[in-house]
C-alpha cells in the first residue's frame, strides 16, 4: 500500500512537471513570435494573439491560476515599451494585456466550476458506492444469518435429545437426593454426590445451550486471534449427538502448536458445522461411516495454516465438484444450496481459499486454508 501510494504521487509528479515544460515551451514561443515580428518583420499585425495558446492552455490545466500566466505575458508586452521594442502605442498593448487577463478569468473560471462540479459527482457516486456496499454487506450478514439458524433448525431433534440426557440425570439425581433425605436412607456424602452429579449435568446442559445461544446470535463481524484447533473441537463437540444418531466415528488428527488465526470465531464455526453436516448427511446410506478433522501448518505455502474434513461418504463426480460452491446447487434432496456458497464466502473474507475432491462412492475432502495471524514479538510458537 505504501509503494503505491508512492507511486501515485511520483505520476502526478511527473504530470505536473511535463505540463510545466509544455507551458513554459508555449510562452517562449508565444514572445519570440512577437518579438520576431515587431523587431525583424515590423509588421503591425496583433501577433501577440500567440500569448492567447499558453494563456488557455495554463487556465484549462490550472483554473484562475492560470491567470498568473496572463499577467506576466501582460507584463513582457508592456516591459517592451521600456527597452523601445514596442511596435504600437502602449494604450494598444494596456488593451491587450486585459483582455489576457479577461479571457484568463473566463476560461479558469469555467474550468473551476466545471472541476467542482465534476467533484462533486465524484463524491456522490463514491457515498452511493459505500452505501451500496454496506447495503451488500447486510445482506449477506443477514444471509449468513439465516443460513445459520436454517442448518441448526435441520439439527433440532439430535440437540433436543442432547439436551433431554443432562435434564432427565438432573431429575433422577434429585428423586435420589430427596428419597435419601426424606428416608433417611443414605449418608451425608451419598446426599454430596448426587447433588455434585446435579450441578454438573447442569453445567452440561448449560453448555449446550450457549453453544446455540452463540451460534444464533446475530453479530458484526469481530476478527480477533484464533486458536483454529479450539474452534475445531467446538463444533465437534456440538455435532457430536447427530453424528451419534448416525452412527458416525469421528476422529480428530489435530497438530500441535499451530499458529494462531485472525479470524472470527462464529462464522468459521459455522463454515465447520456445514462440512460436518454434509459430511454425516453424506454417510448416511454408507457401510463404513468415519470422519476425520485434521489440522496442520504448511509452511512454505502461501496460506499455511490448512484444515481437512474427510468422510467415507458417498463422494461426488467431477462435474459435481465444479458446481459444489454454486449457490442454490446441492446434491441432497431437501437441501438449500447456499450452505458451502456461504462458506465459501466467509473463508474468502478471511483471506483465506476452501476447496473439494472427491470420488463417487469414496468420499470425499474439503479442504480450508487460512493464513496465520502475525507473530507478536515475544509471542511463543512458530515463525508466520
Amino acid at each position: 500500500m505504501v509503494e503505491a501510494g508512492r507511486g501515485a504521487h511520483y505520476n502526478r509528479a511527473i504530470g505536473t512537471s511535463a505540463k510545466t515544460a509544455i507551458l513554459s515551451l508555449l510562452i517562449a514561443v508565444s514572445v519570440a513570435a512577437t518579438l520576431i515580428f515587431r523587431l525583424v518583420v515590423h509588421s503591425g499585425a496583433p501577433y501577440t494573439h500567440f500569448m492567447y495558446i499558453p494563456i488557455s492552455v495554463a487556465c484549462m490545466w490550472w483554473g484562475m491560476r492560470g491567470m498568473g500566466v496572463a499577467v506576466g505575458l501582460g507584463v513582457v508586452i508592456l516591459s517592451m515599451h521600456a527597452f523601445g521594442v514596442a511596435g504600437e502605442g502602449v494604450w494598444n498593448d494596456v488593451v491587450r494585456s486585459a483582455f489576457f487577463v479577461m479571457v484568463a478569468f473566463f476560461i479558469g473560471r469555467l474550468r473551476d466550476v466545471i472541476s467542482v462540479t465534476d467533484l462533486t459527482a465524484r463524491r456522490e457516486a463514491e457515498e452511493k458506492r459505500r452505501e451500496l456496499v454496506d447495503l451488500a454487506r447486510r445482506q449477506e450478514e443477514q444471509l449468513e444469518h439465516s443460513t445459520r439458524l436454517a442448518e441448526l433448525g435441520e439439527m433440532a431433534a439430535a440437540i433436543s435429545h442432547e439436551l433431554n440426557q443432562p435434564l432427565t440425570g438432573i431429575r433422577n439425581y434429585a428423586r435420589n437426593a430427596f428419597y435419601m433425605i426424606d428416608q433417611k436412607a443414605g449418608g451425608e456424602e451419598e446426599i454430596k454426590t448426587n447433588l455434585r452429579l446435579i450441578a454438573e449435568q447442569v453445567d452440561r446442559a448449560a453448555k449446550i445451550i450457549n453453544q446455540m445461544r452463540e451460534l444464533t446470535r446475530r453479530s458484526d463481524r469481530v476478527f480477533v486471534p484464533l486458536e483454529l484447533n479450539s474452534v475445531i473441537r467446538e463444533s465437534v463437540e456440538f455435532m457430536m449427538p447427530q453424528m451419534r444418531l448416525s452412527e458416525v466415528t469421528v476422529s480428530l488428527e489435530l497438530e500441535d502448536n499451530l499458529p494462531s488465526i485472525w479470524g472470527d470465531r462464529i462464522r468459521l464455526a459455522q463454515v465447520l458445522l456445514n462440512l460436518l453436516s454434509n459430511a454425516r448427511q453424506a454417510m448416511e446410506d454408507s457401510p463404513v461411516r468415519h470422519l476425520i478433522l485434521s489440522s496442520r501448518y504448511e509452511a512454505p505455502a502461501a496460506i499455511p495454516v490448512v484444515v481437512e474434513v474427510i468422510d467415507s461418504g458417498k463422494g461426488f463426480t467431477e462435474e459435481q465438484g465444479h458446481r459444489l460452491f454454486q449457490p442454490f446447487y446441492t446434491t441432497r434432496t431437501g437441501g438449500h444450496g447456499l450452505g458451502l456458497s456461504i462458506s465459501r464466502a466467509i473463508i474468502q473474507d478471511h483471506k483465506g481459499a476452501i476447496d473439494a475432491s472427491g470420488v463417487p462412492g469414496r468420499g470425499a475432502t474439503f479442504t480450508i486454508r487460512l493464513p496465520a495471524a502475525p507473530r507478536a514479538p515475544g509471542q511463543p510458537g512458530r515463525e508466520t
